[in-house]
């Protein structure tokens, strides 16, 4: 950690030299505590506010209780960087005891950003629209039988699914970024999966009406330990 002359010195992690020349604009909320030391209860208890597994991550409870302002995007998106081993846990964002629908979907740093996106060769956006159409009629049947939730989320899954593949190529596009903004992130944003392009793309998301946008990094353990070796 390194020192900023403030009025009230606040700190800076080493990592993010820049972070440290605007930290005085940042909010430090230093009334949080927890019992555990482990690495993955820790960030379970961050992510959930309990330290055991099986209730919802924040975004998902964001989700619920906000709705989703957009309509081909989801509400909650997660995007993991850094090339390390540390694992994250997909039920770092998970619903929960919440229906399926509100757990966050993850944008993959290579590919297509959700997978399966794209349309299989030989079959063109509106034949995949009437299949996807008939499937969630034989969806609907089953649901009112059965009357499980999970038939309904995984109707509006695959609505969604359809919906972004023409809704997500726009905020990925960079190309109507002015480049003075892009320089303002580092040389490495326009690389997918790098830090900087998540940022740049968590923002993008957000004018797009993704109300919880979650950037989540993996670091080497020496790194994650405030880098003890330096």
């Amino acid at each position: 950690m390194v020192s900023v002359e403030l009025d009230e010195p606040k700190p800076a992690f080493v990592l993010m030299p820049h972070t440290a020349s605007i930290v005085d604009r940042l909010c430090f909320i230093k009334s949080l505590q927890t019992e555990p030391i482990d690495h993955d209860p820790a960030v379970t208890f961050i992510q959930t506010g309990r330290a055991v597994t099986g209730r919802p991550a924040f975004g998902s409870w964001m989700h619920y209780g906000l709705g989703n302002a957009s309509e081909n995007l989801p509400a909650y998106v997660v995007m993991i960087s850094g090339g390390a081993d540390q694992p994250i846990l997909s039920r770092y964002y998970h619903n929960g005891f919440l229906p399926s629908r509100y757990r966050g979907v993850q944008f993959q740093s290579a590919g297509d950003p959700v997978p399966f996106l794209s349309t299989p060769s030989g079959i063109d956006h509106e034949n995949r629209g009437r299949i996807i159409a008939a499937i969630n009629r034989l969806n609907s049947i089953q649901h009112e039988r059965a009357g499980d939730p999970e038939i309904e989320a995984r109707i509006d899954s695959f609505e969604m699914a359809y919906r972004m593949q023409t809704s997500v190529p726009e905020p990925m596009n960079l190309s109507t970024e002015p480049k003075e903004m892009l320089n303002m992130y580092g040389p490495d944003v326009t690389k997918r999966g790098t830090y900087a392009y998540q940022c740049l793309m968590a923002r993008r998301l957000a004018k797009h009406d993704v109300r919880f946008v979650q950037k989540l990094i993996r670091l080497e353990p020496a790194e994650s330990h405030c880098l003890r070796h330096r």
